[in-house]
């Protein structure tokens, strides 16, 4: 029997405002470039928060209208030889997003195209992340995969969400659910200033060590995280590296 291939990705922020959307694409960013994969990257709003990375990978806007949909669809099927799509949308513009999908036939064109979407949904400790996550869900059923960041940055306790009937329907769809570990707010804040991919400030013998020692931690818990939850398989990445490019000799 001829094995089955497996769609490209689609990746697709989504979720409430000031969660770490834009943080946790630039660090899938970090993992497709560190496995040499094929990559586009999308912003959608005043502020480019993947720019630190365009040096990297082609970084375009991605505009929620039809001229925004026609670029994106012209892009996915000019570029056959990517390997993964990821667009980092802004917080609380849900309706919008509903509208766009409608107008667009979203789940059906990017299918055509070899892709499925992957929702990336990050929660911290408020109720308006498990509402909208839960939104999300009625809207698009099983028409896409999910995945649910917790954020410890803000909190390592997540209340609403685990009262939530979305948590169990999360498990019931196969969603899959990894944490996010947190950051000194000085660590967090200098790398964001810097203006720099992670991977350069840890590899800037000139930076803060212990903040160099701290980031890298982190970019490798959360990779380990995606790897042993299975999240990998939908995000992308390929099954069989999860070694680092990076060692403490970098240090």
């Amino acid at each position: 029997m001829q094995e089955r291939k497996q769609p490209k990705r689609l990746i697709i922020t989504a979720g409430d405002a000031r969660v770490g959307k834009s943080t946790i694409s630039r660090l899938l960013l970090e993992l497709y470039c560190e496995l040499n994969l094929k990559c586009l990257a999308y912003y959608n709003g005043s502020r480019n928060k993947l720019a630190a990375y365009e040096l990297l990978v082609p970084v375009g806007e991605l505009t929620l209208d039809r001229g925004g949909a026609d670029r994106l669809l012209i892009d996915l099927e000019r570029c056959f030889d990517i390997d993964v799509v990821i667009t980092d949308l802004p917080g609380q513009i849900l309706n919008r997003f509903k509208e766009f999908t409608r107008e667009t036939l979203l789940f059906d064109a990017v299918k055509t195209l070899g892709y499925r979407i992957t929702f990336l949904h990050p929660i911290s400790h408020r109720k308006d992340c498990a509402d909208y996550l839960q939104a999300l869900i009625d809207f698009c059923q099983n028409q896409a995969d999910y995945l649910v960041v917790k954020n410890h940055y803000f909190r390592e306790d997540f209340p609403y969400y685990y009262n939530s009937q979305v948590s169990k329907q999360i498990d019931a769809i196969g969603g899959i659910e990894v944490c996010l570990g947190s950051l000194w707010t000085t660590t967090y804040e200098s790398a964001e200033a810097s203006g720099l991919p992670y991977s350069e400030v840890i590899s800037n013998s000139e930076a803060n060590l212990i903040e160099r020692s701290q980031i890298f931690n982190w970019m490798e818990q959360f990779k380990q995280q995606l790897y042993e939850s299975g999240a990998a398989a939908i995000l992308g990445l390929s099954r069989d590296t999860i070694i680092s490019n990076f060692s403490t000799g970098d240090f």
